[in-house]
């Protein structure tokens, strides 16, 4: 049978095995969590502002938010581009015969006006000869267009846009000249008419989109979609505020969606984007606008401690705390502060919260950041010694 004392040794045994074991293991913890065990405490109260000691930091950071940037994506009216030919049939006359002999020279001329003449590429002229005999010669305002036998190759025949004008002008028919006087030169034709390619175009044009706040973008993108309306691979040249972003031959056999990253440093509140082409036509269709902010700065300040004071803490003879007030006692308050290169969380629906931090602190410059996980208001944020 043990004695007493036997049984008080095993006892002390045991609790100084414990003991050693507590021990072991708060040394082993992480740094910051070991002196949020040993010296650092923290409370949520609903108690007042008021602090008992030597204020170092009085801030009112107001509303804190999580750290996120934001999107924004916006459609900007579809486009058509181009620079093409239209033609105009115009009918001069049903028929006509010319002829010339001995006897008499038959020639026929018509009259005719062109419509924007400025814009006028190209002017031909086309008939059907039901008959002839001898060579047709063909004169535009005096100017000698066609001369020898016609045949249905030569046809439409091409008039000289430089001989034309506005208003009254002359074509005239007529053959050459035959010694024959029972079968005299001559050619019947019908349905006399004028073919007009003006060029139509429409090579450029503008798409605006506004920033509220250009210092805060990272990013902006455009997004657009090509579709060819005809098969001329011209060149499309984007700019922003009259800055070339993008030129590049547009490959109709190869259409997809197209991304363009246009330059932020360029961008401005009031923004203008031209589109430009060289020849073609196309539609630009799905143009977006997607921005991107940067992320907000986590609210930061500073205090100092002199030396003097800062052996003071490190002796333990006074201790220094954070205390953050809030604007109510209800909702959660959730966030991770920062003090120089420690870091603790807090969550609390408390009206306010206080936490020493005599172990975080150096002699000298400090600095305490919040990076909130939940968006509240802090009514003040304090440092003091106590």
């Amino acid at each position: 049978m043990r004695s007493k004392a036997q049984s008080a040794i095993e006892v002390t045994l045991i609790v100084l095995i414990l003991a050693i074991g507590m021990v072991g293991y708060v040394i082993l913890l992480p740094e910051d969590v070991r002196n949020e065990l040993l010296d650092d405490s923290a409370t949520s109260s609903s108690d007042s502002d008021d602090v008992d000691g030597e204020v170092l930091l009085s801030e009112s950071p107001g509303y804190v938010s999580p750290s996120k940037s934001s999107s924004h994506t916006r459609s900007l009216e579809p486009i058509r581009l181009y620079s093409t030919t239209e033609s105009n049939i115009k009918t001069l006359i049903s028929s006509i015969t010319v002829s010339k002999s001995i006897i008499g020279n038959n020639y026929k001329s018509i009259k005719f006006d062109i419509d924007n003449l400025e814009e006028l590429e190209e002017l031909e002229l086309l008939f059907f000869v039901s008959e002839y005999k001898g060579d047709l010669r063909i004169k535009l305002n005096e100017q000698l267009v066609y001369d020898g036998e016609l045949n249905s190759a030569d046809l439409p025949i091409t008039l000289p846009i430089d001989s034309l004008v506005s208003e009254g002008n002359v074509i005239e028919f007529s053959t050459d000249f035959s010694w024959n006087i029972f079968s005299p030169n001559y050619y019947l034709l019908q349905d006399i008419k004028l073919i007009q390619d003006y060029l139509v175009e429409d090579k450029s044009t503008t798409r605006t989109f506004s920033i509220d706040s250009p210092d805060d973008i990272s990013s902006v993108v455009l997004n657009y979609f090509i579709t060819c309306n005809s098969n001329e691979n011209g060149i499309l040249t984007i700019s922003m505020n009259n800055r070339e972003m993008f030129s590049d031959r547009i490959f109709c056999e190869y259409l997809n969606k197209r991304e363009l990253s246009l330059d932020e440093d360029y961008i401005a509140t009031s923004n203008t984007l031209k589109f430009e082409i060289t020849e073609g036509d196309y539609n630009i269709e799905e143009i977006q606008i997607t921005e991107k902010t940067r992320a907000q700065d986590y609210p930061s300040f500073s205090f100092d401690l002199d030396n003097d004071l800062y052996q003071e803490i490190a002796s333990g003879e006074k201790d220094i705390y954070l205390k953050l007030t809030f604007d109510d006692d209800t909702s959660d308050k959730e966030a991770t502060i920062y003090v120089q290169d420690y870091s603790f969380d807090f969550n609390t629906d408390a009206s306010s919260y206080e936490r020493k931090i005599s172990t975080y602190v150096d002699d000298g410059a400090n600095t305490i950041t919040i990076e909130p996980l939940e968006s509240f208001k802090i009514t003040n944020l304090k440092v003091y010694v106590a």
